[in-house]
């Protein structure tokens, strides 16, 4: 059977961009640049190579090239300063919410040490939120939290479909949560659920579907309930499931997953 996955409606939030095309000089420059920076090439507190060396590596006009530069200023990855050159900032500067830099960084490639980073991100925020929609959620937001883990419940997954209605069935209770902030907070469930499917998905076996299913089943039954305490409760143990499921393939030995989020050798 196969799952059709359906348009997003006015109010989804935004998404990043992996594998999406890179349409214009700037938008390249821009990027690998970036993920130079994140392979470690130009590491934090280096400058970066003069203008006109750049311009002779990459091909493009100056003009394309201060527009890539602005672009990463602005996202926290480099600073210009007059008579010292373009110099790389500290990570704790970085952007990591945005949905671009997020993409960069993904495509450098996912360790387990980032997706543990993602998970303990989504823990401090995803129940806090899953709390607050369950003051304040809508019976269109419930009915949509439904319809979403309906299609998670439908045979015939790829792990990039079952992804998809997962990470639907999220962006609804950041939409119910009505706080912008949450809101803008996508991008980070998206990454880990992306990256972490990546490795091993509960499609993967019969077992782990049915277990996500009822984790998700659970913390919409607490939002439906308006009982904030289970909803952030079971919206955890959802985040710990998630990590779980990844580390099936990352552990060459057996791990223990404690909050903080942490992993050990068994």
């Amino acid at each position: 059977m196969n799952v059709t996955v359906p348009t997003r409606h006015t109010a989804w939030l935004p998404r990043l961009a992996l594998g999406g095309p890179v349409r214009s000089a700037h938008a390249l420059v821009t990027r690998k640049i970036a993920m130079d920076i994140f392979r470690g090439v130009y590491p934090p507190d280096t400058v970066l190579p003069p203008e006109n060396e750049l311009i002779g590596e990459f091909r493009v006009s100056r003009t394309a090239l201060r527009e890539a530069l602005k672009t990463l200023a602005a996202k926290g990855l480099i600073e210009s300063k007059t008579k010292i050159g373009t110099r790389v900032l500290p990570p704790s500067f970085w952007n990591m919410f945005d949905p671009l830099v997020l993409t960069w960084r993904i495509d450098v490639g996912v360790d387990p040490d980032f997706l543990v980073r993602l998970y303990e991100i989504r823990q401090a925020v995803e129940p806090a939120a899953a709390a607050v929609a369950a003051t304040r959620r809508t019976p269109t937001h419930l009915e949509k939290m439904r319809e979403h883990l309906d299609r998670m419940n439908q045979p015939g997954h790829t792990r990039l479909t079952y992804a998809e209605q997962d990470l639907h069935f999220h962006q609804e209770i950041l939409m119910a949560s009505e706080n912008p902030f949450m809101q803008s907070f996508t991008s980070i469930i998206e990454a880990s659920i992306l990256c972490a499917f990546q490795i091993s998905a509960p499609i993967d076996t019969t077992e782990r579907q049915s277990l996500s299913i009822e984790r998700h089943a659970e913390v919409l039954r607490a939002i439906n309930d308006r009982d904030a305490v289970r909803a952030s409760a079971a919206m955890s143990q959802v985040i710990v499931e998630g990590l779980e499921n990844a580390h099936f393939a990352l552990a060459k030995n057996p791990i223990t997953i404690s909050l903080p989020l942490k992993l050990d050798a068994a």
